[in-house]
Protein backbone atom coordinates (compact mmCIF):
# COMPACT_ATOMS: atom_id res chain seq x y z
CA UNK A 1 0.00 0.00 0.00
CA UNK A 2 2.61 2.79 0.95
CA UNK A 3 4.73 1.69 -2.35
CA UNK A 4 1.74 2.39 -4.34
CA UNK A 5 0.77 5.36 -2.53
CA UNK A 6 4.34 6.82 -3.24
CA UNK A 7 4.87 5.50 -6.62
CA UNK A 8 1.08 7.27 -7.50
CA UNK A 9 2.34 10.75 -5.23
CA UNK A 10 6.05 10.62 -7.79
CA UNK A 11 4.25 10.14 -10.72
CA UNK A 12 1.58 12.29 -10.64
CA UNK A 13 2.02 15.12 -7.54
CA UNK A 14 4.80 16.90 -9.09
CA UNK A 15 7.05 17.25 -6.02
CA UNK A 16 10.04 15.08 -4.64
CA UNK A 17 9.07 15.88 -0.69
CA UNK A 18 6.26 13.22 0.50
CA UNK A 19 5.36 12.41 4.20
CA UNK A 20 4.74 8.69 5.11
CA UNK A 21 4.03 7.94 8.84
CA UNK A 22 3.11 4.25 10.14
CA UNK A 23 1.63 3.99 13.33
CA UNK A 24 0.73 1.19 15.76
CA UNK A 25 -1.01 0.55 18.82
CA UNK A 26 -2.32 -2.04 20.37
CA UNK A 27 -5.60 -2.42 18.22
CA UNK A 28 -4.58 -0.58 15.05
CA UNK A 29 -2.44 -0.16 12.34
CA UNK A 30 -2.10 3.12 10.77
CA UNK A 31 -0.53 4.46 7.20
CA UNK A 32 -0.26 7.88 6.08
CA UNK A 33 1.24 9.16 2.64
CA UNK A 34 0.82 12.76 2.34
CA UNK A 35 2.22 15.18 -0.63
CA UNK A 36 2.14 18.88 -1.16
CA UNK A 37 2.02 18.73 -4.92
CA UNK A 38 -0.52 19.14 -7.43
CA UNK A 39 -3.16 16.92 -5.84
CA UNK A 40 -6.84 16.37 -7.37
CA UNK A 41 -10.47 15.21 -7.47
CA UNK A 42 -10.50 11.77 -5.57
CA UNK A 43 -14.17 11.60 -7.30
CA UNK A 44 -13.34 12.16 -10.93
CA UNK A 45 -9.99 9.79 -10.97
CA UNK A 46 -12.44 7.11 -9.55
CA UNK A 47 -14.88 7.64 -12.54
CA UNK A 48 -12.50 7.77 -15.07
CA UNK A 49 -10.31 4.78 -14.34
CA UNK A 50 -8.31 5.49 -11.17
CA UNK A 51 -7.06 1.65 -10.70
CA UNK A 52 -4.37 2.79 -8.14
CA UNK A 53 -7.05 4.01 -5.69
CA UNK A 54 -9.04 1.49 -6.36
CA UNK A 55 -7.02 -1.42 -5.62
CA UNK A 56 -5.31 -0.05 -2.56
CA UNK A 57 -8.78 0.55 -1.21
CA UNK A 58 -9.84 -3.07 -1.75
CA UNK A 59 -6.69 -4.35 -0.52
CA UNK A 60 -7.40 -2.32 2.99
CA UNK A 61 -11.17 -3.95 3.05
CA UNK A 62 -9.93 -6.98 2.54
CA UNK A 63 -8.54 -7.04 6.16
CA UNK A 64 -11.59 -5.19 7.06
CA UNK A 65 -9.76 -1.57 7.15
CA UNK A 66 -11.16 1.81 6.15
CA UNK A 67 -9.33 4.15 3.50
CA UNK A 68 -9.41 7.54 2.75
CA UNK A 69 -8.61 10.07 0.01
CA UNK A 70 -8.32 13.86 0.95
CA UNK A 71 -7.27 16.00 -1.92
CA UNK A 72 -8.54 18.84 -4.02
CA UNK A 73 -6.25 20.60 -7.24
CA UNK A 74 -3.92 22.81 -5.84
CA UNK A 75 -3.48 20.91 -2.27
CA UNK A 76 -2.06 18.11 -2.38
CA UNK A 77 -3.08 14.95 -1.31
CA UNK A 78 -3.49 12.53 1.76
CA UNK A 79 -4.17 8.74 2.01
CA UNK A 80 -4.74 6.90 4.93
CA UNK A 81 -5.66 3.31 5.60
CA UNK A 82 -6.28 1.92 9.15
CA UNK A 83 -6.25 -1.34 10.00
CA UNK A 84 -7.26 -2.95 13.03
CA UNK A 85 -4.93 -5.52 14.49
CA UNK A 86 -5.59 -9.59 14.89
CA UNK A 87 -8.31 -9.75 12.03
CA UNK A 88 -6.81 -13.51 11.29
CA UNK A 89 -7.70 -14.22 14.59
CA UNK A 90 -10.92 -12.71 14.22
CA UNK A 91 -11.66 -14.52 10.68
CA UNK A 92 -9.97 -17.85 12.45
CA UNK A 93 -12.75 -17.89 15.37
CA UNK A 94 -15.45 -16.85 12.56
CA UNK A 95 -14.75 -19.92 10.23
CA UNK A 96 -13.89 -22.11 13.66
CA UNK A 97 -17.50 -21.11 14.92
CA UNK A 98 -18.69 -21.88 11.55
CA UNK A 99 -17.60 -25.37 11.74
CA UNK A 100 -18.67 -25.81 15.59
CA UNK A 101 -22.14 -24.98 14.13
CA UNK A 102 -22.09 -27.22 11.28
CA UNK A 103 -21.68 -30.07 13.68
CA UNK A 104 -24.03 -30.26 15.68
Amino acid sequence: MAQEALHNAVKYSGTREFTVELIGTGDLIQLTVMDTGAGFDPEDVRQHGGLGLVSMQERVHLVHGTFSVDSAPGEGTKILATVPLGVAEWMYSEEHSAEEIAKS
